[in-house]
């Protein structure tokens, strides 16, 4: 060894040395201790913030969920508007505009059940990531809960330490120390370190592990799914035969019905016996928009949801004359035949019913 390495490791000893003399055991302790509670807090934050993000991954699938739902009953009322275009020979071109509408619909229902799927995988990774986080958290309350139990017989030692060697020092008039008391609580405190080292480390490896996944996309995907779509829905506006007058519920045999048309969407048809009930109800919902609107309390979101409302009760009460209830048990023997009620468009504009609104409502007999 050369002489400036040897002065080199001198100066180190010295230095070390000098260190030992002025290190405070009680000091290192609540020192560590304040360094894990800020470790805590720092976690129960990116707890905190983990578990908002979920909520906001939550909140988009509920969004998605529901435009989803409302794209895929406008492309069926395109498509039934089509359908019931070629059932009475109407104009071709506007049969393949609606039929385009309806695909172009199923395609942007496909694309928000794409971007659905891969939403609900960023709620699963955020799932992940929150309960790594919650097991350090655990991890780290019981680590501190031991380091304060520790820390405070560590502490009452130490002092009773100091108490002696003040006592021996007067009897025996030498100064002395307690190096291996010092040496004692370093070897408790690097372990105190190390140990919050590791599970530093296993909370950043699971972490990285659970974000390591990519998405494939398959070129061409979403066609293939419109079209199959499509003919899913065809089955669902067609059905697999046509219900027959007797299955309509009470009243059957006179075959009597109370008619609804829906510009654009077909007639509907319910039993006699219910004609009081279905306008009472539409008429209700009518006399609600009119008044918000006369109050000039009416907007977009409430016009949708009340407006929604007249649809559900239609499609849930009624059936589809042409394809669930044959035209002829209907219209009979009459050669010129109107429907009891006539309802604007499920489509209508917000404007155009301020409009309606500004006269006698949305419902027409």
């Amino acid at each position: 060894m050369g002489i400036f390495s040897r002065f080199r490791e001198l100066l180190k000893a010295k230095a070390h040395a000098a260190l030992d003399r002025f290190e405070n055991p009680e000091q290192l302790l609540e020192y560590h201790f304040d360094q894990l509670l800020k470790e805590r807090k720092r976690i129960d934050r990116a707890v905190r913030d983990a578990i908002a993000h979920r909520n906001l991954i939550r909140g988009e699938i509920e969004d998605l969920k529901k435009k989803i739902g409302k794209t895929h009953e406008r492309a069926k009322l395109y498509r039934l508007k089509a359908l019931q275009l070629e059932r009475e020979g109407g104009d071709e071109a506007q049969i393949k505009q609606y039929n385009r509408q309806a695909i172009a619909l199923l395609s942007e229902k496909a694309k928000l059940e794409e971007r659905l799927r891969e939403v609900e995988e960023a709620l699963s990774k955020a799932e992940v990531r929150i309960n790594a986080m919650k097991e350090k958290r655990i991890d780290l309350v019981a680590k501190l809960e031991e380091l304060r139990r520790r820390k405070e017989e560590l502490k009452s030692e130490w002092r009773l330490a100091q108490a002696e060697q003040r006592i021996t020092s007067a009897l025996s008039g030498l100064e002395g120390d307690f190096g291996d008391v010092d040496l004692t609580l370093q070897r408790v405190e690097e372990k105190i370190k190390l140990a919050k080292a590791r599970a530093s480390a296993s909370t950043e490896v699971a972490l990285e592990a659970s974000l390591e996944e990519e998405v494939l996309e398959i070129e061409g995907e979403r066609e293939l799914l419109a079209e199959q779509a499509l003919r899913e829905l065809d089955l669902e506006l067609l059905g697999e035969g046509e219900v027959k007058p007797e299955e309509l519920g009470p009243g059957k045999a006179e075959f009597e019905f109370f008619t609804v048309a829906v510009s654009g969407g077909g007639t509907w048809a319910f039993p006699a016996e219910e004609r009081e009930e279905i306008l009472k109800t539409l008429n209700e919902i009518d006399e609600a928009l009119t008044r918000l609107a006369e109050r000039k309390e009416l907007d977009r979101d409430r016009f949708d949801e009340l407006y929604g409302k007249i649809f559900r009760v239609i499609r849930r009460r009624g059936k589809l004359v042409g394809r669930d209830v044959p035209w002829s048990v209907v219209r009979g023997d009459q050669s010129e035949w109107d429907p009891d009620l006539r309802l604007p468009p499920e489509d209508l504009e917000f404007e155009e019913a301020l409009k309606l609104l500004e006269g006698k409502g949305l419902i027409s007999s």
